[in-house]
């Protein structure tokens, strides 16, 4: 499309003169320039003499500071490899770190999404661990809990005391959640014979059973499935054949679209 190699190249100048924003902001941080203008700061700079949100003026201000120890940043925002965004996050996480440190831990930021990024530096939250030693005839487990973990199990101990340990009230969990899974596989298995793969139940075509919802999903990889599209945000189930056309829920005339994808196809 015509449009789309003109925002390709104009995606190219974007960032081009962001590099060259940078190389500006640099110099006048260098010199100081900024306050001989009367400005405070680099960044009462950006916001005031140059009219940026705070926001924007903080992730310049944050690339800047940065590419004073590890000018190489620059380039890896100029090939698109990091971003403004992806620094700026850095940034507050990297200010004690030695030079080397930054140039390690912005090296696994490359091509990382936003939200990837942001999961770099999130504080993890404490899984329960489970130790596992198998033997011949037995397997051994072992759990470590937090505390808050072990006042919840504490509490399913208490109300289930009448009639389970620790060991067979776990065990009942366990059976429970696979006789769910298998009758719910049994269910489908038995409407797909006796109907037809994926034949409406409803007379209303717009209702979609869970089951079936379930199934279009893992189908699709839990992915849109308009071509050259592969999120797995906002996914929604597609009338391939739309309803007003005639379209029903049949499993054959279903399929997985983003909002966004869905809302073009309309």
């Amino acid at each position: 499309m015509k449009i789309h190699n003109e925002l390709l190249e104009l995606r190219q100048k974007e960032k081009r003169i962001t590099s060259e924003i940078l190389n500006k902001l640099q110099q006048m941080e260098d010199s100081r320039g900024y306050l001989d203008m009367g400005y405070s700061s680099l960044f009462d700079y950006l916001v005031r003499g140059l009219n940026y949100s705070e926001a924007t003026a903080y992730q310049r201000q944050a690339c800047v500071r940065l590419v004073k120890e590890v000018p190489e940043i620059k380039q890896k925002i100029d090939q698109g490899s990091l971003t403004l965004s992806a620094v700026t996050t850095a940034f507050k996480h990297l200010r004690k770190k030695s030079a080397e440190e930054k140039r390690e831990v912005l090296k696994s930021m490359e091509n990382k999404s936003s939200r990837e990024v942001k999961a770099l530096f999130l504080e993890p939250m404490k899984p329960i661990k489970i130790l596992k030693t198998e033997y011949a005839d037995k397997v051994y487990v072992r759990l470590e809990l937090t505390h808050e973990q072990n006042q919840k199990l504490e509490k399913l101990k208490a109300l289930k005391s009448h009639k389970h340990n620790v060991e067979s009230l776990l065990m009942d969990l366990i059976e429970k959640e696979l006789k769910l899974y298998e009758n719910s596989q049994r269910k489908f298995s038995e409407l797909n014979e006796s109907k037809g793969f994926g034949a409406p139940r409803s007379k209303n075509p717009r209702q979609i059973s869970k089951r079936l919802r379930n199934d279009v999903l893992k189908d699709a990889s839990f992915k849109c499935q308009h071509p050259g599209c592969d999120s797995n945000h906002f996914l929604q189930i597609d009338h391939i054949i739309p309803v007003r056309r005639g379209g029903d829920q049949r499993r054959s005339n279903l399929q997985v679209l983003c909002a966004n994808h869905n809302r073009w196809k309309g």
